[in-house]
């Protein structure tokens, strides 16, 4: 089963990020690095300094006020946060209406398990990166053919390690909250990565954005500012949503972790993605402030693909809050915690281990 569902919603980290894991891995497609290297040539290209990009006459008013925006999350994530700029953020680049960039994610069908792409100079990639759409679906189509789910999503900012990540035009097509959620998101991997474990360094930055967006939201327009109910219920929309793909993902495991052949696997995995559909159109969509924005999920069947894409990003959130508030939410503390959990062996389990010993 192939899936091809395409958006912007989801938060974007790293378009490469170095893992030590190799199980399962391949190639990288025929010419991959040099279609990456002229595509971020080209794209660095094309960048302006934000004070240049603020007279421009090409952008409405209101892209003018959500970047000056972006400019007043990113020195609150810097000044108050604590998180690291280096050289992202300072540049502009006009996309055009054009998009910026897609991710790939592929799957066993058999298991939540992720397909390993070796690239040389990054290591085994459990997703890669494409400038060109063209060059994303060849690749999808050749993973379809030799048995694997797929996932592809555009992307609107991401962050690639040494180079600087300018804002675009896309991102001004956000929500405030999610504008101050992107540029906290981005500024977390810069200031907290462990390059061996790219879910919780994903997880992590999910939990920071959230977190800060609602912040700045108060700081900027005051806390009873109908925005940030407005993330609020955004937020707990997607809480929703992400509850019920656990859900299904136990339910996938349990068939997965059994003793039924591979074939046999395949063929029941059907009907528990369809069961699975049919209740979140009746249990899940009722209880959202915003059913409409997740009405298509009725309509499409999900993959392993999708699953380890939400497992990426997902995971660990009640683990991350925690341990903020074990540290009374002050960020600096926080951020030297969540640091030594990323230098740790096992981040997730570092972090844990402080929770339940309520001695940070």
């Amino acid at each position: 089963m192939a899936c091809c569902m395409i958006t912007r919603r989801l938060p974007v980290g790293l378009m490469s990020i170095v893992l030590l894991s190799t199980a399962g891995c391949g190639g990288w497609p025929f010419g991959y690095i040099p279609s990456v290297v002229v595509g971020e040539l080209g794209f660095l290209g094309r960048r302006v300094p934000i004070e240049q990009a603020l007279n421009d006459p090409t952008l409405s008013g209101e892209q003018k006020d959500k970047l000056a925006f972006l400019l007043r999350a990113r020195d609150y994530c810097s000044n108050v946060v604590g998180l690291e700029i280096g050289n992202n953020f300072r540049t502009f680049v006009n996309l055009q209406g054009e998009a910026l960039a897609w991710n790939l994610t592929a799957s066993r069908k058999d298991a939540i398990e992720p397909y390993y792409w070796y690239v040389p100079f990054a290591g085994s990639l459990p997703y890669l990166g494409f400038f060109d759409l063209s060059k994303t679906l060849r690749e999808r189509d050749r993973l379809v053919a030799a048995g694997y789910d797929t996932f592809i999503y555009e992307v609107d900012a991401f962050a690639i390690p040494f180079l600087p990540d300018p804002m675009t035009s896309r991102l001004l097509e956000r929500g405030y909250g999610s504008l101050a959620d992107t540029v906290a998101h981005e500024l977390t991997h810069n200031t907290v990565m462990s390059m061996n474990d790219i879910t919780f360094s994903e997880s992590l930055a999910v939990f920071v954005g959230r977190t800060v967006a609602i912040e700045f939201l108060g700081v900027e327009f005051g806390e009873d500012s109908p925005l940030i109910q407005e993330t609020v219920e955004m937020y707990e929309d997607d809480d929703v949503f992400r509850q019920f793909l656990r859900e299904l993902t136990d339910e996938l495991n349990a068939l997965y972790d059994s003793d039924a052949s591979s074939e046999e696997k395949i063929a029941a995995r059907v009907g528990i993605f369809e069961g699975w559909r049919d209740r979140f159109a009746e249990e899940a969509l009722p209880l959202m402030h915003s059913p409409e924005d997740y009405e298509a999920y009725t309509e499409k069947l999900l993959n392993n693909a999708f699953l380890l894409v939400d497992r990426r990003y997902y995971s660990s959130q009640q683990v991350f809050e925690q341990a903020f508030e074990l540290v009374g939410r002050d960020w600096s503390r926080a951020l030297d915690l969540f640091s030594a959990a990323a230098n740790s062996d096992n981040p997730t389990q570092y972090l844990e281990d402080v929770v339940n010993s309520g001695d940070p």
